[in-house]
């Protein structure tokens, strides 16, 4: 009798709970607010992620998958096949070739992506040139999409994440830069990587909470929620440490590869302390002006050996100065602060970062708005643009509404992209300067951000009209396939886009002449050689002394081999400057009349090879 006395009262006991239960879910519901509801999803997502394993993982994020392992077969096919072209070669026989350490102290030009070259000295000692010239770009390209879509799943679902990755995998920027021996790809890969610590920094998470889902309304735990599942506090502490650590490396990694990555390394600090701001956490905020500080007094350590070693080179080389004929050493020891000025000052007198007259800038500032946007998506650069100034007034409603519902990850991204795409104008107005248009190449990630946030934003909109008459479970589903399909048809984009003509053409036509000539160049039947230009001279040592392994030795009088420009054999090869480093005149042509025959020829190159 106790027995069954007990059983009913614990079935009573249950029975209490399960409406009690119900009733707080109702009430969760109904105010939308409830943190029971969230804890049960979270709880309910972590123990299914981990029965799932790696088949759920895949299931979950199978889209992305294809992307990545396709886009990596593209940029490797990329990395061997296209022909390096002139800025590629002069960074690889000036820098790379020459060791980590040369490539850390010489900066005779922009063209030494400082950090770049260093890191690619590492690889060259693998033995491929071509893996030396381009593996690093290649590393981080397929880096910046994995950083890419891992930003991304904080805040939205994984279908539309992977839409993300494959709009900006199919950027015609991005994928000249994919493998590509410059260090672009790098300075994107920093930028994702600097902004998803700052996530960690601005946004710390609940371990095992999960990014919230278009269309399901699921949000993330807030900063400071109480969980049992949180790591411990020394663990916690340390990971924030590695966070801070972490962001400031990849602010110096950026300015140290090229110094203009000033236009994204700015606006991401920017971004970092206005949430900050607007989030009350002004010790966060204090730590994070730190390791901002650190990396500058790092960047500013590097620069100065730089300064100090192109300094010294200067100083020694001055016929009326003092220290003319001297060594370097010497110049350090004795008069340090004058090396550092001088190489300061060649460094920043470079012609290529100077300003451009007001009324010049005021006239063509939006051509070169849209010639930069052509170079993200061909001939679509006035559309992108347009697009680009709606998304930004998306951005910022969302930035609103997210920031109102206390929804923090969308509103860190919203904010993220709006503070960076704003800044670019914003600088060029203020130094009155148009750059390479390839600096801005680390913009296609922050596109590819606001162009999924500006269908997040479409799409919340018509999830709270929906939801109003019909309840939210059809719109629900209804943003999950249009968030798949959507995502399918990006990766269709990217395929279709990677196919087309200007993508595969190669970088420079006048290196793909000299790259088809010197391919069918028999090194076992040549000792010696001429040519005519920088440009032959550059691939000459790349692909016949370092990939085949001969080195040719060069012959003014009787060549055994002959590469020219066509501009070279007539009577206009007179006078010419760079890149020819050869008139019609200074060619030994009795010799190649009487012993060579014609062995290339098409448009713009000629080639000889001595008769045996």
């Amino acid at each position: 009798m106790k027995n069954k006395k007990n059983a009913k009262v614990a079935e009573g006991d249950r029975g209490a709970r399960a409406a009690n239960v119900s009733e707080a879910v109702k009430g969760a519901r109904a105010a939308n607010t409830s943190e029971a509801v969230k804890g049960v999803k979270a709880e309910i997502t972590s123990e299914a992620a981990g029965k799932c394993g790696p088949a759920g993982f895949f299931r979950e994020n199978a889209l992305f998958c294809l992307l990545f392992c396709g886009m990596g077969i593209y940029y490797l096919w990329r990395m061997f096949s296209i022909p390096p072209w002139y800025d590629e070669l002069y960074t690889y026989e000036n820098f790379i070739d020459r060791g980590m350490i040369y490539s850390m102290i010489h900066w005779p030009l922009p063209n030494n992506h400082v950090f770049f070259s260093a890191l690619s000295a590492v690889l060259n000692k693998l033995g491929s040139p071509y893996i030396g010239l381009r593996g690093v770009s290649f590393l981080a390209s397929m880096g910046s999409l994995l950083l890419l879509y891992r930003i991304l799943r904080k805040a939205v679902s994984a279908n539309l994440a992977a839409a993300g990755a494959a709009l900006f995998a199919a950027m015609y920027n991005v994928v000249q830069q994919a493998a590509q021996g410059r260090g672009y790809a790098l300075s994107g890969f920093f930028l994702l990587a600097a902004v998803n610590c700052l996530y960690e920094i601005c946004v710390p998470e609940v371990r095992g909470s999960n990014a919230a889902s278009a269309g399901d309304g699921q949000e993330h735990k807030k900063d400071g929620q109480k969980d049992g599942r949180r790591t411990k506090g020394a663990w916690r502490i340390n990971r924030r440490f590695w966070y801070y650590a972490g962001f400031a490396v990849c602010l110096t990694g950026g300015l140290y590869t090229i110094a203009s990555n000033l236009y994204w390394v700015v606006p991401v600090c920017m971004a970092g302390g206005l949430y900050l701001l607007f989030s009350g956490k002004y010790k966060t905020l204090f730590r994070l002006i730190g390791a901002s500080l650190a990396a500058a007094l790092a960047t500013f350590g590097l620069y100065t050996i730089i300064w100090l070693a192109i300094g010294s080179n200067f100083l020694v080389k001055e016929e009326a100065g003092p220290f003319f004929g001297k060594g370097h050493f010497y110049v350090l020891l004795h008069d340090p602060f004058a090396a550092f000025s001088r190489g300061m000052q060649a460094m920043l007198s470079d012609p290529n970062i100077q300003s451009i007259d007001r009324s010049r800038f005021n006239s063509e500032f939006i051509q070169y708005l849209e010639r930069v946007a052509n170079q993200v998506y061909p001939n679509g650069g006035r559309i992108l643009l347009v697009l680009t100034a709606a998304g930004l007034v998306l951005a910022l409603l969302l930035c609103v509404r997210a920031f109102w519902r206390k929804d923090m990850p969308v509103f860190f991204l919203a904010l993220y992209t709006v503070v960076l795409t704003v800044m670019v104008p914003v600088f060029l107005t203020v130094q009155c300067v148009f750059p390479y248009l390839r600096v801005f190449t680390y913009m296609g990630s922050v596109l590819a951000m606001l162009f999924v946030l500006m269908v997040y934003a479409v799409a919340d909109i018509v999830r709270s009209l929906a939801a109003k008459g019909k309840g939210a479970q059809v719109p629900a589903r209804v943003g999950k396939w249009a968030a798949f399909v959507f995502a399918a048809a990006g990766i269709l984009f990217s395929v279709y886009s990677c196919r087309l003509p200007e993508y595969n053409a190669g970088y420079d036509s006048r290196d793909n002449h000299i790259y088809a000539a010197l391919k069918q160049l028999d090194e076992q039947e040549v000792d010696t050689v001429l040519v005519g230009d920088v440009y032959a001279r550059l691939n000459l040592y790349f692909h016949i002394r370092r990939c085949r392994g001969k080195e040719l030795v060069m012959d003014y009088e009787q060549p055994d081999y002959v590469l020219m420009d066509k501009v070279q054999t007539g009577p206009e090869g007179e006078a010419l400057v760079w890149p020819y480093e050869m008139n019609t005149q200074d060619f030994p042509w009795e010799w190649i009349e009487e012993h060579m025959e014609v062995v290339f020829e098409d448009d713009s190159y000629i080639a000889y090879q001595v008769v045996k």
